[in-house]
């Protein structure tokens, strides 16, 4: 008894150690990010919630993708051998779940009033996501003892895999945004050209750092950052945006 009981204590010593590695750098870029709006005034608790989903949505994604995998590998197999095929759809799951926690939390809420809120949204439950994704990927090291390995994909994932998390979900935010008064038909037309986007970035991102041994990893974050300043500047119209 007395084993088990220091047993389950390291354990969930280990899961608030990753927890805090994998929620604390990704809760800074959400500083961060809500303060270049000095307009926003969203509900503190909606942003909490939203957040919040975002992280448990990565536990309807993983299966989804182990069972999308399964399927796909069986109905073609030869299709499925392409490594990118499979980083598609990782990336569409991902993408789709990110999307939807903002969808069902905020969306429909009495203050979700500005095409700048779909940003903001879109922006709270990628970053979730990602902080979810970051702490289960850092208790697998922990539990290991990879200690040093800890530290690096802390870093590797704060100003990489976040970013991409919070890009791609800002490329949707931005196709969603600039379309938040037009007719429902523009709309769908910009939420399905914002997904096709994302979903491609997502995919080259994975595809060139984790099928590659991380060789273009320089070139890759690189063009992670040059499009996030390309898009906070185009980020700057959708707040200029009015309903004439």
């Amino acid at each position: 008894m007395a084993c088990q009981t220091i047993i389950c204590a390291l354990q969930l010593n280990v899961f608030l150690y990753a927890l805090a590695g994998g929620v604390l750098p990704t809760l800074l870029w959400m500083w961060f990010w809500l303060h270049e709006d000095n307009d926003h005034d969203e509900p503190e608790s909606l942003l909490i919630m939203t957040f919040l989903v975002g992280m448990a949505s990565v536990f309807f994604v993983i299966p989804l993708q182990a069972i999308t995998l399964k399927i796909s590998h069986d109905l073609f197999p030869w299709i499925i051998q392409t490594s990118f095929i499979v980083v598609v759809i990782w990336a569409f799951w991902e993408e789709l779940a990110k999307y939807l926690s903002a969808r069902w939390t905020a969306f429909k809420h009495p203050t979700f009033t500005k095409p700048i809120d779909v940003f903001i949204y879109m922006m709270t439950a990628s970053l979730g996501f990602s902080a979810m994704e970051n702490t289960i990927l850092l208790m697998g090291l922990l539990i290991k003892g990879h200690t040093v390995a800890v530290i690096n994909q802390g870093a590797e994932r704060f100003l990489g895999a976040s970013l991409l998390h919070f890009l791609t979900s800002s490329v949707i935010a931005l196709c969603l945004g600039l379309t938040f008064y037009a007719s429902k038909s523009k709309k769908l037309l910009a939420l399905c050209t914002g997904f096709a986007i994302a979903v491609v970035l997502h995919s080259l991102y994975n595809f060139f750092i984790i099928e590659n041994d991380k060789q273009n990893t320089f070139h890759v974050l690189l063009s992670v950052w040059i499009l996030v300043i390309l898009l906070t500047i185009s980020l700057e119209r959708v707040k200029r945006i009015k309903n004439f």
